[in-house]
């Protein structure tokens, strides 16, 4: 037998074709995912359970701090697309280290000062979806 013939390809011409399809078909979905239109983001901010404001993110121009006082003195720090817990007396600072909320169905609590920061689509339903 001759060395050559036990020796085989790595790759052979159809599958750097294949290879190249599904790369090509990878980037026009990431391309896909980046061109979408941002849906519009209302935070909802509660405190014991009550709605206290709903702020349309995408509307903000300019940051600012929103106190909410209770006895954890909340603030809560309003940005152009994003809304994060900027400080709390509260004893494990989880909330604080939550990060920026950007996008529809992110959330954020702080637990002892019982408030609660979520974002919604601005869309009229407020469902992710329906089954029957």
């Amino acid at each position: 037998m001759n060395g050559r013939e036990n020796r085989t390809r790595l790759l052979k011409k159809q599958d750097v074709v294949l290879i190249a399809i599904l790369l090509a078909l990878a980037g026009c979905l990431a391309a896909w995912f980046q061109l979408r239109p941002v849906e519009e983001c209302i935070a909802v901010v509660e405190q014991n359970g009550q709605v206290i404001r709903r702020i349309d993110l995408d509307r903000q121009t300019q940051t600012e701090e929103l106190a909410l006082g209770g006895p954890y003195q909340v603030k809560l720090l309003v940005e152009p697309g994003a809304i994060s817990f900027f400080s709390s007396a509260c004893p494990d600072k989880t909330c604080i280290r939550t990060g920026k909320l950007t996008r529809p169905g992110q959330s954020a609590v702080c637990l002892p000062a019982r408030v609660s920061v979520r974002l919604e689509s601005g869309g009229t339903s407020g469902f992710d979806g329906v089954t029957g």
